[in-house]
């Protein structure tokens, strides 16, 4: 198992490595076509789907931006020139913007929109259960198609929904098998994807999740998932709570991590800030390499969604 956690750099310094879906398309934006999902409650939630053109054995990835509120958070678009890497690598894409996020609020007047955005302590519960489990679920879709192998997943976030993320990996890491073969070897898989997990500046709570649980759980070495952080130095609330997560992360055994940490940079930048200007070709390589070794380099073969019990 990999766990990384890295000090985000200036360029002049090498940086280490049942729903109902609606596909609404729109206009393709970088190579990707522009969905709205409808959560089980009703919330619509706007992605942009980066198909992959390598078919049924694509690995896939989930990019999501910041949920610290409408006014305060980038849109998925700060992900395009990350997925369209990704895609260019062989890798079906989805960015996402959750529930009262960038275009995931329903259409409504202005008044109306102020109050259907303000972010309660639940809606990060419901972006877990609700919001990342109908992406989920469009990429099983996506999978049955042979379009996707779904057993390859891995997702990338920043700020808070770091937390969303984890937690929703967890969750599905708890989905067994359905019962339909002798053998746990021969079961049809109904979770258990997600392969690999990188967050940028992520937060150490937030109102209605806690981090301890699901990262003590997804960080059991018989789940061979990675992690890669990335948090700015300078900034010491983001250090500690960067320091904290991976504390969670790391095993007994030190000879089972590697946690790398560069030397103070002249600059840092802080979650999405990575992602624009200079410093953008510079994390649209790290992640691709990352989820190249982590995610598409795994031997899990394409296998149906389907159960025997269906």
């Amino acid at each position: 198992m990999i766990y990384r956690v890295t000090e985000l750099r200036p360029l002049a310094f090498c940086l280490p490595f049942c729903l109902m879906l609606l596909p609404t398309v729109c206009q393709a934006q970088q190579g990707g076509e522009d969905r709205v999902l409808t959560t089980a409650d009703g919330w619509p939630i706007h992605i942009t789907y980066y198909e992959s053109s390598k078919g049924k054995e694509s690995p896939a990835v989930i990019l999501v931006p910041g949920v610290e509120g409408i006014e305060g958070s980038m849109t998925r678009r700060v992900w395009d020139g990350v997925a369209g890497a990704l895609q260019k690598n062989g890798f079906a894409v989805v960015t996402a913007d959750l529930r009262k996020h960038g275009d995931s609020v329903p259409p409504v007047d202005e008044s109306e929109r102020s109050r259907l955005t303000r972010l309660l302590p639940a809606d990060y519960t419901l972006m877990v259960t609700q919001d990342m489990t109908v992406i989920k679920d469009f990429l099983v879709n996506e999978h049955q198609k042979e379009k996707l192998n779904i057993r390859k997943l891995g997702i990338a976030a920043a700020g808070s929904s770091g937390l969303v993320v984890t937690a929703f990996a967890a969750n599905d890491w708890l989905r067994k098998p359905w019962p339909d073969a002798p053998t746990l070897a021969q079961r049809t898989p109904r979770g258990q994807d997600v392969r690999a997990i990188l967050m940028l500046s992520p937060k150490s709570s937030v109102r209605g999740l806690s981090a301890a649980s699901p990262l003590r759980l997804l960080a059991d070495p018989a789940r061979e998932i990675a992690f890669h952080i990335y948090y700015n130095p300078e900034d010491r609330a983001e250090k500690s709570s960067a320091e904290k997560l991976f504390r969670f992360l790391k095993l007994k055994d030190e000879n089972d991590a590697r946690r790398i940490i560069e030397g103070p940079p002249d600059k840092a930048f802080s979650a999405e800030g990575l992602l624009q200007g200079k410093a953008a070709p510079v994390m649209e390589k790290n992640i691709t390499e990352f989820f190249d070794t982590y995610v598409k380099g795994r031997n899990d073969p394409w296998q149906t969604r389907t159960s025997k019990l269906q």
